[in-house]
């Protein structure tokens, strides 16, 4: 019997992990041994190994749109997830909607990412308390229902809490943090102008029952991203300059939008930046080819408007710096990997 045919009759439960790993694991030796000291020289633990054993690795693959493939990149996606998980706890494996409300922060499967464990830094501290909080009966339905809020507040303000505090940290305390942090972040937007717009701007949806809103205020783009549960908030100073364009696809009727588009723009032209669903869920193919059209349309309807009138002097120095290198051969401005998405 092979190596490969032993392992699938002795350890099926590992075989999605081999899959990934397979390009890079030596030809020689036992299957499960040469994975075991692949995944230990790359910094998975061997408690993450013997809960590999036990709970299996075809979870894997529910994570993999987040992650930028191709065959040679499949074992760093292998290793970046359980780097990951590992962070939110060995002794039971991390929930699902945990490990992707962390993963949604900084990318999405419509702008996937080439990894995420690095991002984890910061936040190691909170990570191993989320981890035993979503395995508790009665904490874990409150951190599911508040999670996307409260890794979106941790992103930006964990390090500053005092480390005494963090040390002593209750998800009610936490949580107590994440609304009063709502709260000042909208009223700080409701003091805020709307953004200087240029006159004319109406873009038509062709999806039916549906319209597309062009975002031109910070509480309408904080309200966007709160409701869709994104981080699109985090473009507000792009839009101030006139740099991004956020649209909101949404029912006519009303009722929470169906998806936000991004769309960029510099001096060189309008490009279409991303789109998302609710909770960053991948949208419909369908869905995509509006959010370009839509894209489009804006480009059509800006070209009567020189960049001087639709973007502020930082916004024109931003766009040239975000890739200089490729800014003289393509109209297009190149998206760089760190880039932020609706996290």
């Amino acid at each position: 019997m092979s190596a490969e045919l032993r392992l699938i009759d002795e350890t099926p439960q590992l075989l999605t992990l081999y899959r990934l790993l397979e390009s890079v694991l030596p030809t020689e030796g036992e299957r499960t041994e040469v994975m075991h000291r692949h995944l230990w020289v790359q910094g998975v633990s061997p408690a993450m190994w013997r809960l590999l054993h036990r709970k299996g690795t075809d979870w894997m693959n529910e994570v993999l749109p987040f992650y930028l493939r191709g065959r040679q990149r499949h074992a760093l996606v292998a290793i970046d997830i359980l780097r990951v998980a590992q962070a939110f706890g060995t002794h039971s494996l991390v929930p699902l909607w945990l490990l992707k409300a962390f993963l949604s922060l900084y990318g999405n499967p419509n702008r996937p990412r080439a990894r995420y464990h690095t991002k984890l830094d910061d936040l190691y501290g909170l990570a191993i308390r989320l981890g035993m909080w979503a395995q508790s009966s009665t904490l874990g339905p409150m951190l599911q229902e508040h999670v996307h809020a409260l890794l979106n507040w941790a992103d930006r303000e964990w390090c500053e809490h005092h480390a005494y505090n963090r040390s002593r940290v209750t998800l009610g305390s936490l949580l107590r943090l994440v609304r009063e942090h709502e709260e000042h972040d909208q009223m700080v937007r409701q003091a805020d102008s709307p953004w200087k717009m240029p006159h004319g701007l109406q873009l038509d949806c062709q999806l039916p029952g549906y319209k597309a809103v062009l975002i031109d205020s910070p509480l309408k783009l904080w309200e966007e991203g709160r409701a869709m549960r994104h981080c699109a908030d985090r473009f507000r100073q792009e839009c101030f300059k006139g740099a991004y364009y956020v649209v909101s696809i949404r029912p006519m009727d009303g009722g929470r939008p169906l998806a936000t588009v991004g769309i960029r723009r510099n001096i060189f032209g309008v490009k279409f930046d991303q789109v998302t669903g609710f909770a960053n869920s991948p949208v419909t193919l369908k869905v995509r080819r509006e959010a370009v059209r839509l894209a489009a349309q804006l480009g059509r309807q800006l070209k009567n408007h020189s960049p001087e009138q639709v973007l502020y002097p930082g916004a024109v120095i931003a766009s040239r710096s975000l890739n200089p290198s490729t800014q003289s051969s393509s109209t297009d401005v190149a998206r760089p990997p760190d880039r932020p998405a609706f996290g």
